[in-house]
C-alpha cells in the first residue's frame, strides 16, 4: 500500500513538472528582461523577434531565419514567443523544426502579456512579427511584418 502511493505521488509530482522540463529552452521573459537581454550585448548589435505559435507570418519568418541562421553572430539573434506556457511545447517543437532551438530563446512570463510589450515598446500593440534591429550603440530601429530576406541580409552584415 505504501508503494503504490509513492508510484502515484511519484507520477503526480511528475506531470507537474512535466510542463516546465518542455518549456526548458526558454528563458522567463519578464518586465526586466529586456535589460538583462541588452546588457549581455554591450556594444554589439543584434536582432530581437517577436513572434507567437499562431501566427502565420511569424512561422514563414522563423523558416527564413533558418536559413540565415548560420550566418548571424552567435548572439546575434534573440527570439521571443508571445505565447503563454500553454503553448511552450507547440514553440519548442516549432523552434526545432526550423533548427532555431538553439538560439536564445525568450517566452512571455507572468498573467499581463499587454505590460511587457509595453516594456519592450511603449508604441507596440502587439501586432506579429514584430522585430528590432539594434545597433552596437543599441539604438533600435522597430518593425512590424514579415522582414524580407534583403532586409535580413543587411543586417547580418552589420553584425559582422
Amino acid at each position: 500500500m505504501l508503494l503504490r502511493r509513492l508510484v502515484v505521488k511519484g507520477c503526480l509530482l511528475f506531470l507537474l513538472l512535466l510542463p516546465g522540463l518542455a518549456a526548458a529552452g526558454f528563458h522567463p521573459f519578464s518586465s526586466e528582461s529586456l535589460d538583462e537581454i541588452t546588457a549581455a550585448r554591450e556594444g554589439r548589435p543584434f536582432l530581437l523577434l517577436l513572434w507567437s505559435v499562431d501566427c502565420p507570418p511569424c512561422l514563414k519568418e522563423l523558416e527564413e531565419i533558418s536559413r540565415l541562421y548560420p550566418r548571424f553572430a552567435p548572439d546575434g539573434l534573440v527570439l521571443i514567443s508571445t505565447d503563454s506556457t500553454d503553448y511552450a511545447d507547440d514553440a519548442q517543437q516549432i523552434l526545432t523544426r526550423y533548427g532555431l532551438a538553439d538560439a536564445e530563446n525568450w517566452r512571455f512570463a507572468g498573467s499581463f502579456p499587454e505590460r511587457l510589450r509595453y516594456r519592450i515598446d511603449p508604441n507596440w500593440y502587439g501586432e506579429l512579427p514584430r522585430a528590432y534591429f539594434y545597433n552596437a550603440r543599441h539604438e533600435r530601429i522597430g518593425k512590424s511584418g514579415t522582414l524580407s530576406r534583403e532586409l535580413l541580409q543587411q543586417f547580418i552584415e552589420q553584425l559582422h
